[in-house]
């Protein structure tokens, strides 16, 4: 079973021959970190003092045939002349395993701290990977060592090509160890996504839980009405977001966010004129780019515009004991309504909770509304009226199942 309390450790200066610094960590790097905010990055690591070695990565780099600009900058922030060094992004160096390192061609101690810009790891087609699913994938598999059939596939494949779809371009330095739960819940973070484990101990992930994110096939289970009791609602207001302001361009060297989006073009009015403001300013790691904070900063205030609704409720059997937190559900419930005032129907929720009972036979629930509802698309055989009472996808299924 995938283990993500387990440690994902750095390599050492230490562990070649002559460092600066024994403990330095040679850094991980993903994504397009020649972009966003201005000088060196990430510190380069002094891995060989008398032929004047740095270690620029502990893996390789995306190679400069394939376009990546590397750039060096000495202790003053100034571009350091690539005259005076060169690169080799794919370097056995003393037998330890490929790394990316630039050689000096005299003594650059004077020029410390070194620091980076460059794209990091590449795929075996030698594109970067910069799809934040893709980042994990890699991470877990090809760094961590984890088995492929740990992680939900069609999950994983569904994310993947929704991150693809939002434009979402991830790149960030991973410059200390860390846990690879941490690690993936910090990437995931940064564009509204989460993962948990099913019942068979495979890695799920999913973008914001919104359009996109499910399929037909996904739906675990159905809560029928009349089989539940003590049913309440509640709405988070607490939680509510409707204006989305992102530091984002993160200077791992100056330990600053050097990129900033008001959240003015993606903020919401009306749910503004209903509640109030409600302001949150994003710190977000590992995003570089303006239009990726801007898409960011307006799925949220998508999400989270209105308040997100809570049901608690008990069923008075184990039909669905199979659930497990994270499950998506239909749910229906007569009294409650949807946004054109008709009874909720065939509303997909998430569990965020259960509680069974198993000597009386029933089960709790706390269920998160996803403001999701199962469609029901209208068939092309002329029966249906252009005349926007009905929508040709998009349009609530309200069979009864």
């Amino acid at each position: 079973m995938l283990d993500l309390g387990v440690t994902l450790e750095l390599k050492r200066a230490g562990d070649y021959s002559g460092p600066r610094k024994d403990t330095a960590l040679l850094p991980m790097v993903y994504g397009d970190m020649s972009l966003g905010g201005g000088g060196g990055l990430w510190p380069a690591v002094c891995l060989e003092q008398s032929v004047f070695v740095y270690a620029l990565a502990g893996h390789a780099l995306r190679p400069v045939a394939a376009g990546n600009a590397v750039s060096l900058f000495d202790g003053q922030g100034q571009v350091i002349d690539p005259a005076a060094y060169s690169l080799d992004l794919a370097h056995d160096f003393q037998g330890q395993g490929v790394i990316a390192t630039a050689t000096f061609h005299e003594d650059a101690k004077a020029l410390e701290p070194i620091t980076v810009r460059a794209q990091g790891r590449a795929d075996a087609e030698g594109g970067l990977i910069a799809n934040p699913v893709e980042i994990i994938r890699d991470l877990l598999v090809n760094l961590a060592g984890a088995d492929p059939e740990e992680l939900d596939q069609a999950c994983f494949s569904r994310a993947r090509v929704q991150a693809q779809a939002l434009g979402y371009a991830a790149a960030g330095v991973i410059e200390k160890a860390a846990t690879l739960g941490n690690l993936i819940t910090g990437i995931l973070a940064d564009f509204l996504g989460s993962w948990w484990l099913d019942g068979k101990g495979r890695l799920k992930v999913f973008l914001d839980l919104g359009a996109g994110s499910l399929s037909e096939s996904d739906l675990a289970a159905r809560l029928r009405q009349g089989d539940l009791s003590g049913v309440s609602v509640q709405a988070r207001l607490a939680e509510m977001v409707n204006r989305a302001p992102v530091s984002f361009a993160y200077n791992f060297v100056a330990k600053e966010y050097q990129g900033y989006y008001d959240g003015l073009e993606t903020q919401d009015f009306r749910a503004q004129g209903l509640h109030g403001l409600a302001s949150t300013t994003l710190e977000l790691a590992w995003v570089r780019q303006a239009s990726v904070a801007r898409t960011v900063s307006q799925r949220l205030v998508q999400l989270l515009g209105r308040p997100r609704r809570v049901i608690s409720c008990q069923e008075n059997s184990l039909a669905n004991l199979p659930l497990e937190k994270g499950d998506a559900v239909l749910m229906s419930l007569s009294w409650l309504m949807d946004p054109q005032g008709r009874p909720l129907k065939n509303q997909i929720v998430r569990v965020l909770g259960l509680e069974p009972d198993l000597d009386a036979g029933t089960m709790g629930y706390t269920l998160l509304d996803s403001g999701l509802f199962k469609t029901l698309a209208a068939l092309a055989d002329g029966q249906g009226r252009a005349d926007g009472s009905q929508t040709a996808g998009g349009q609530r299924d309200r069979n009864d199942y």
